[in-house]
């Protein structure tokens, strides 16, 4: 596979494709003296009522001109180019928790497994109320993540109020790499049901232990949700496509410039082991109908759905260099360019300190194998299902499986006493707030379900409370998830 090119101390992210290849022309000088544009700059320095650096100007400059090119270029600073490849790459260091915001508290609510937060003792429902002698109460998530994440090896030292209690308990959590899983994988009586949120880093790795997982149980029959899946790395989504697509294209970029190779991307698959369906909505998009496109176009599973997003444009990241280093480099060797893969062609490697900012561009689109352009377009699936209707309020799609780790009581907080309201909303018991907060209401619908499903009427939602409504919930998604009963429907041949 053709790789970004990039300084190897750090990784530049190719965001729908891992490639930039030079050609071996010549990088041209800017045009245009910019003139007009010192013109307006210094009629702002001059006239405005409060003082505005160059810097200031320079950059809000920049931003504007490649936000204006088209919805999914940016224009981002160090730091925001930082945020933007966590998200996007799902590695950083930090404690392995998901957090909410509830009231003036910052709630944990999920626990990655094996992560720092699970070995320190964390649970669902702590309130971290202080971070290294940082008072979080009132804080914003990202203050809190700023502070809770960090290199990996050092230690953050958490204050924490736990079970309703606001008696404040210390745990001392040694940050590690985190690896945000987006993969959620189960066997569905027989079915191996997987839904991919986004196609970052870890992507290909969580596919291949959840096919292996349904590989040790002779299940053949696979659901590859992609509803709601925005997109992300290019070499990412052609490894899911390699995975069920049979030997032969998968798809190809095309680039603008003649500066990039365009680049085809093939499976080498001699037969599938699957049976496959994929679910697509109007929000499947970019990544999502790489796969989903490539699945189509070679018969090796049918979509099932509605018609998705139409995304068919490529973006990559492109460093910037600051206008003193841009100034340097043209003097020196009359490169008159500011995007610092040009100079790697010619042996030149720009410093980090001279990088100013990062652009996310759009380069180039991307067809399917029977070299479809769906730009604006989507794909339409081959199995027409509408939507799920909210039930109640609440959408089946958002419901997940209880994680049967903890036991929940009055006061507790959780994603799984979230999830337990959900489910037991959809039946039609009156749950009162639809929240993560373990409250009376939930207390007393819990102890009805109880007796009706004859546990013992505690009122605590225990393990065996938590596999009775993981076995409703299947019933409910079959009921009311048209789309992935259609899809099972195919499956079984019906």
């Amino acid at each position: 596979m053709r790789k970004c090119f990039a300084k190897s101390a750090r990784r530049i992210l190719c965001i729908l494709i891992a490639v930039m290849l030079l050609t071996g022309q010549a990088v041209y000088g800017a045009s245009g003296s910019g003139s007009y544009l010192n013109s307006i700059m210094d009629l702002i320095k001059e006239e405005y009522y409060e003082d505005v650096s160059d810097k200031e100007l320079t950059e809000s400059a920049i931003r504007g001109m490649f936000n204006s090119l088209d919805d999914y270029t940016t224009y981002y600073n160090n730091e925001e180019k930082d945020i933007f490849m966590d998200s996007v790459t799902g590695v950083f260091g930090g404690i392995g928790v998901t957090m909410m915001l509830s009231g003036d508290y910052i709630v944990v609510t999920d626990i990655i497994a094996s992560s720092p937060a699970e070995k320190a003792g964390i649970l669902q429902g702590d309130r971290i109320v202080e971070a290294d002698g940082t008072d979080l109460v009132k804080a914003t998530l990202d203050e809190a993540s700023a502070i809770i994440r960090g290199e990996p090896g050092t230690a953050v030292k958490l204050g924490i109020f736990r079970d309703g209690s606001n008696e404040k308990l210390y745990v001392n959590v040694t940050r590690e790499i985190i690896k945000v899983n987006p993969v959620l994988y189960e066997n569905r009586n027989g079915i191996g049901y997987i839904r991919l949120s986004t196609f970052n880093d870890n992507t290909d790795e969580y596919i291949t232990n959840a096919l292996k997982y349904f590989d040790k149980y002779n299940i053949s029959k696979i659901v590859l949700d992609l509803r709601d899946n925005p997109g992300g790395e290019v070499s990412q989504a052609v490894e899911v496509a390699r995975k069920f697509v049979p030997a032969g294209p998968i798809t190809k970029l095309d680039y603008k410039s003649s500066k990039y190779e365009d680049v085809e991307y093939y499976s080498t698959l001699k037969q599938s082991k699957y049976k496959l369906a994929v679910l697509v909505n109007g929000m499947s998009a970019s990544a999502s109908e790489i796969v989903a496109g490539a699945v189509q176009d070679t018969g090796a599973g049918k979509l099932v759905g509605t018609k998705t997003f139409g995304k068919a444009r490529f973006q990559v990241l492109l460093p910037l260099l600051k206008e003193e280093a841009y100034a340097k480099y043209n003097r020196m060797y009359n490169l008159g360019s500011v995007n610092v893969f040009d100079f790697y062609y010619f042996g030149i490697y720009p410093t980090e300190d001279e990088i100013g900012g990062y652009v996310k561009m759009t380069l180039g689109v991307y067809y399917t194998p029977n070299g479809r352009m769906i730009d604006g377009k989507g794909l339409e699936p081959d199995i027409t299902a509408a939507d799920p209707d909210s039930v109640k309020g609440v959408y089946i799609t958002d419901v997940k499986k209880l994680s049967k780790t903890t036991e929940y009581k009055l006061n507790s907080q959780g994603s799984d006493v979230f999830n337990a309201k959900k489910i037991l909303k959809i039946m039609g018991y009156d749950i009162g707030t639809l929240d993560t907060i373990f409250d009376e209401d939930l207390e007393s619908a819990l102890k009805t379900y109880q007796t009706r499903h004859n546990l013992k009427a505690t009122g605590v939602l225990d393990i065996k409370t938590q596999i009775q409504l993981n076995a409703d919930l299947q019933e409910l998604v079959l009921k009311y998830d048209g789309q992935y009963a259609a899809a099972v429907r195919y499956l079984n041949g019906n």
